[in-house]
């Protein structure tokens, strides 16, 4: 039905209003509705009218709308809803609404309900269309469904366990997928229970002091907890807590991962840091916490302890000759057998390599008794770490060395302890190996004499301090000088010359020996080069002889460094032989022999030095390409007053003369060793009998006066 001026839209306090008065308020009312009100003509749909909110909403000012249509200024978004907005309006008398989408001028859609009657108007039938915008409303409901559907995926998703329940009940409200997987419950199992229900939390007590930190700082953030799982089996879980407020209950939010891998890849890590990944031994990081510990705790009780400290003999052979791995179980054989000879209260440590410590406490008695004790528990050690043991069909023999620094006898520090254990351990391997030795204040100036000799030593190449002298070599027959062996002389700047015996084995230990070496390879050289140049030795009956340490001569790049050195000097191949001992020897004889076949092919003459003091091994010295022998100046010295002696070098001249090996007796000090080296047919000798060796111009000057 058409409202008209009778309608009770137009009826105000119960008065009827006049046609004119009435159209004047549904013009006011028309303008200062809050929703967008559109009036057009009902016979041909122009717009006749429309409020300030439609022009605002939609961007349409009333003199662009005028004699348009709504389809012609393009509000409808679908055309054929304004058709059934105008059937709806014919067939009811109440107004019609319809769930449609309007478009601004600028294109923006809008969501909202239109609501269309008729109304008679003094000029007409109008159409009265109000249009309620829903646009934000349908957006925010949009915004919180999707706000609501991500929060269910990060929920349901979230690799954690995350779990809602009432504050004070306790009751679950909601758990996720990573509950399950955590705990082993599905949600049916919990939801509407109680945490109290299960032993999920492995001290439910910790829940009250959960909630009260809660009260007191607001949340609970990284709280490491021990949970139980559906098997029982206890997990380390991580756990954040926030207060939550759904429907006016109080709740709980929390966030639970489980750590327990984590925990236990942190103690690994933590146990590999203070031990040793093959013996499972503490290390040196652990083994000086202790020592820390125990150094305090004697202090304390007046009591005393002892520091071992064990090297195992010539280990290193094991690994070279039969691999790493055979080496290994060596030292878990060892280890097994010092943890099985010392108490539980002591600690059996592994430095590295083949290095252990054994660190006793609580000894009780004066120092006498204490030094007793410990004396004989080294033994004990000494004995058992030296009992054969079989392995990959091998039968093996390690001997350890040991050196002892008291509690707190020897030191008030961890560090000062080992350092003067090692002292003792140092002068027990230099004392023969296979030994004990407890550490004395006499060691430590010795341990400092060798420091500051080896520090000197870095420095004496650099500063000239070097030098070599030449001891000739002579044969008996003629009272030729055949040949010359260079030998390295020191010229302290403090202490003065130095023998070499003095500074010879430093030098190896320390690793020196190779650039030192090398040097005296091409030093040697350059002075041949010299004599030959000067016409004073014969190119083709001479012999420049040189030493060779163990270190130097297993270079891998030895036979090439010789070669180059000869090559840069211009000394014929032929006047260089090299001397050997039976150390280079032992040690990987495959290799010895194919680097000696190697130099040989360039006309390199070898010598054995020393022979006689080492294995002297026929089964080796068959297969060793070696021209000569020297006979050891030691058994030369006592041979015509030592029966012993005197056999020795008997048998070492048969040996050469068996082999076809030329002999060279070294130390040939009186007339009397020469006549008896000379009725075994030894011709070749060196010594103070001839000459003492000489430096490089006094050997030049030597063969000068042996010419004129």
């Amino acid at each position: 039905m058409p409202i008209t001026a009778d309608s009770p839209l137009f009826q105000l306090t119960g008065l009827a209003l006049t046609a004119k008065e009435s159209e004047k308020h549904f013009a006011t009312l028309f303008n200062l509705s809050p929703n967008v009100v559109l009036l057009t003509r009902f016979e041909d749909g122009l717009i006749c009218n429309a409020n300030r909110h439609f022009e605002t909403t939609f961007g349409w000012p009333m003199s662009d709308c005028m004699g348009r249509t709504t389809l012609e200024i393009g509000l409808w978004m679908a055309a054929q809803h304004r058709e059934m907005a105008l059937e709806k309006t014919l067939v009811t008398d109440e107004p019609a609404s319809l769930e449609t989408q309007w478009r601004s001028r600028d294109g923006r859609t809008h969501d909202g309900t239109l609501y269309t009657q008729q109304i008679d108007l003094s000029d007409g039938l109008y159409l009265l269309s109000t249009f309620i915008d829903n646009t934000e409303h349908i957006r925010a409901q949009q915004a919180l469904k999707a706000s609501e559907e991500k929060f269910a995926r990060a929920f349901h998703s979230s690799p954690d366990a995350i779990i809602i329940t009432e504050r004070d009940s306790g009751r679950y409200i909601e758990v996720n997928d990573g509950f399950s997987r955590l705990s082993g419950y599905s949600a049916s199992d919990v939801v509407n229970r109680t945490v109290f229900e299960f032993s999920i939390m492995a001290d439910i007590t910790q829940r009250t002091r959960l909630i009260q930190e809660i009260e007191e700082k607001g949340k609970v953030r990284n709280r490491e907890l021990l949970g139980r799982n559906k098997d029982g089996e206890l997990i380390t879980v991580d756990v954040s807590i926030d207060p939550l407020l759904l429907d006016g209950t109080p709740c709980l939010l929390i966030t639970a991962r489980d750590i327990s891998q984590l925990k236990n890849a942190q103690a690994q890590i933590q146990h590999l840091a203070y031990h040793d990944s093959l013996t499972n031994l503490p290390n040196r990081a652990l083994l000086m916490d202790r020592l820390s510990q125990q150094i305090a705790l004697l202090k304390r009780h007046n009591l005393r302890g002892a520091l071992l400290f064990l090297d195992l003999d010539h280990f290193k052979h094991i690994n070279d000759s039969l691999g790493h791995p055979v080496g290994d179980s060596v030292l878990k054989i060892i280890t097994a057998r010092l943890e099985a000879s010392v108490r539980l209260e002591d600690t059996v440590a592994r430095l590295g390599g083949d290095e252990f410590v054994v660190l006793i406490s609580g000894l009780e008695g004066s120092r006498e008794e204490v030094v007793d004790q410990v004396q004989r528990l080294a033994n004990t050690l000494r004995e058992l770490l030296s009992e054969p043991m079989f392995l990959d069909g091998h039968r093996l023999q390690v001997t350890p060395s040991i050196g002892i620094a008291l509690i707190p006898d020897h030191g008030s520090t961890p560090a000062d302890l080992l350092k003067r254990a090692d002292i003792a351990l140092y002068r027990a391997k230099d004392s023969g190996r296979n030994a004990i030795q407890m550490f004395h204040a006499t060691m430590q100036k010795a341990a400092s004499d060798r420091l500051r000799l080896e520090n000197d030593l870095r420095q004496a190449l650099a500063r000239g301090e070097f030098s070599l002298s030449y001891q000739p070599q002579v044969d008996t027959r003629g009272n030729r000088i055949v040949g010359a062996e260079a030998l390295l002389r020191w010229q302290h700047p403090s202490l003065g010359h130095l023998a070499p015996s003095q500074f010879i084995q430093v030098m190896e230990e320390s690793g020196m020996i190779l650039e030192v070496g090398n040097w005296i390879l091409e030093e040697a050289c350059k002075t041949g080069r010299e004599l030959l140049g000067k016409e004073l030795i014969d190119g083709n009956d001479f012999s420049l002889c040189v030493n060779i340490s163990p270190r130097q001569f297993r270079q891998s790049d030895f036979v090439e460094r010789v070669e180059r050195c000869l090559r840069t000097y211009g000394l014929p191949n032929r006047l260089l032989k090299l001397e050997i001992t039976e150390g280079i020897v032992i040690q990987n004889l495959d290799d010895t022999i194919a680097k000696m076949l190697q130099l040989k092919h360039l006309g390199i003459s070898f010598a054995m030095d020393d022979f006689g003091t080492g294995y002297s091994s026929l089964t080796y010295l068959k297969r060793l390409p070696v021209d000569a022998l020297k006979i050891d100046q030691s058994f030369v010295r006592d041979a015509t007053t030592d029966p012993n002696d005197a056999e020795i070098v008997r048998a070492i001249v048969a040996m050469a003369a068996s082999l076809n090996l030329a002999i060279i007796a070294e130390g040939v000090e009186t007339q009397e060793q020469l006549d008896f080296l000379a009725q075994l047919d030894c011709h070749f000798y060196q010594g103070f009998l001839f000459s003492e060796p000489l430096s490089a111009a006094g050997f030049e000057t030597l063969l000068r006066g042996r010419f004129l």
